[in-house]
């Protein structure tokens, strides 16, 4: 596979950077999607409770992987800023991870067929 070029090194550098943003956005959870639901029976019905407590719990569950891929994004940003880059390389087979891969996916830190083997 043919490794991606400087140019477009820098254009997945710079949807990494986008992709930091809206996941900080997400994380800072400003809808209160995750605020304690509240169980007063007077206000609402058992129905309604358990709709709002099954979205917060699901809102929960995205911010948890949020957090998770704000934490791979940025190892990724770091290893691209060092002097003996890592970035657009696999991790398992250290072959260059392809353009079109790193386009859908900028924190991919595998390549298709190494990630398919870990998934197996």
């Amino acid at each position: 596979m043919s490794e991606p070029t400087p140019a477009q090194l820098d254009e997945i550098h710079q949807d990494l950077l986008k992709l930091r943003e809206q996941l900080l956005h997400l994380i800072e959870d400003e809808t209160g999607a995750t605020a304690t639901v509240e169980l007063d029976q007077s206000t609402q019905g058992r129905l309604s409770r358990m709709d709002a407590i099954q979205v917060q719990k699901m809102a929960e569950a995205q911010r948890r992987r949020a957090k998770q891929r704000l934490e791979r994004v940025e190892g990724v940003l770091s290893s691209r800023d060092d002097p003996d880059p890592e970035f657009g390389h696999c991790r398992m087979c250290d072959e260059p991870i392809s353009y079109p891969r790193l386009k859908a996916s900028p924190d991919a830190i595998f390549c298709v067929e190494c990630a398919q083997e870990r998934e197996a």
